[in-house]
């Protein structure tokens, strides 16, 4: 079997002069010119992009299988699915932009569920807000700005965000974009992130990609029928951290967002006799939660290389 690169060394789509673009076309003529420059840029993409085509294809067509009768879609998924996935990755980038810049009406995104962020603020104890990139995670960080006595810190771990905090920041010199990006967990920031712990603060941060900088540091658990890793670091430092964990998706439902909240743990506790089932534990529930959100939303998945395949770096290395 081919082994893919590590998902951070593919090329990110969209450099700062990119970026400075789609927000110029976005200024001047809205979602309709935007989406309307982007059409034929997106279909050269899904046919020229084979390994992104292919990944996204690879997605959807688990889930065609794994839903049967009850599949969105009507045959197996093909070119005109991808075209509408990559499509969909565009409106929710357009959406992210909306977000930092305060254009995104407040009742436009609902909680749903038991837990209600306010409940958290009001704890007193911050924590961890565990994400993916199956929705628009940062969408939750920019819609809580200036409505919680709280702050919400982001921590991403490709390059591209520096062009996308500079851009933003250019649009508009009042957004607070609070994106960290970081190349790897060292003590160094995670002292910071526990003070800021401390402080009643939130840190999100996604679980559903495996490491930079170690990428044998996993476990797999099934994933839409078949095993996918799925990195320890993220529970490791919940653990260190020693703060609530809750799991967290906002999901477009038309012209308006979901955002849920599901309690994992008051604390991620790794005993040292059996830290290895522990973990198994927390990423199983993890996996299986991610499941239940893809297979209801498909085109909300943004994870462009083969999620089930690990990369070539990782290969030969103790997991552990």
């Amino acid at each position: 079997m081919q082994q893919q690169e590590h998902w951070a060394k593919q090329q990110e789509s969209g450099s700062y002069s990119g970026i400075r673009f789609l927000l110029f076309c976005y200024r001047i003529g809205g979602k309709f010119l935007i989406l309307l420059v982007l059409a034929p840029v997106l279909w050269y993409f899904v046919c020229s992009n084979s390994r992104a085509r292919q990944s996204s294809l690879k997605f959807l067509q688990k889930v065609h299988q794994q839903l049967g009768a009850a599949s969105p879609f009507q045959s197996t998924p093909g070119y005109r699915q991808a075209y509408l996935h990559f499509r969909s990755f565009a409106l929710e980038a357009l959406a992210k932009i909306d977000g930092w810049l305060g254009r995104i009406p407040s009742d436009h995104i609902q909680q749903q569920g038991q837990v209600q962020f306010a409940d958290l603020v009001a704890s007193g104890k911050g924590g961890i807000l565990m994400g993916s990139h199956l929705g628009n995670l940062e969408l939750c960080r920019a819609m809580s700005a200036g409505k919680y006595h709280t702050r919400i810190h982001v921590l991403v771990f490709t390059r591209h965000a520096a062009a996308f905090n500079k851009a933003l920041r250019q649009a508009n010199p009042q957004v607070e974009v609070n994106l960290i990006q970081v190349d790897s967990i060292n003590p160094v920031l995670v002292m910071q992130l526990k003070e800021w712990v401390e402080q009643n603060e939130f840190i999100v941060i996604v679980g559903d990609r495996i490491s930079v900088t170690a990428p044998e540091r996993m476990i797999y658990a099934p994933f839409l029928g078949e095993p996918a890793p799925f990195a320890i670091g993220p529970w490791v430092l919940a653990s260190v951290l020693e703060c609530p964990v809750h799991l967290m998706f906002c999901m477009r439902e038309g012209e308006r967002y979901q955002l849920t909240l599901e309690e994992v743990a008051a604390q991620v506790v790794l005993p040292r006799k059996n830290r290895q089932q522990a973990l198994e534990a927390y990423i199983r529930h993890y996996a299986t939660t991610l499941e239940q959100y893809a297979l209801r939303y498909p085109l909300q998945w943004f994870n462009f290389y083969d999620f089930w395949q690990l990369p070539a770096a990782a290969n030969n290395k103790d997991p552990q």
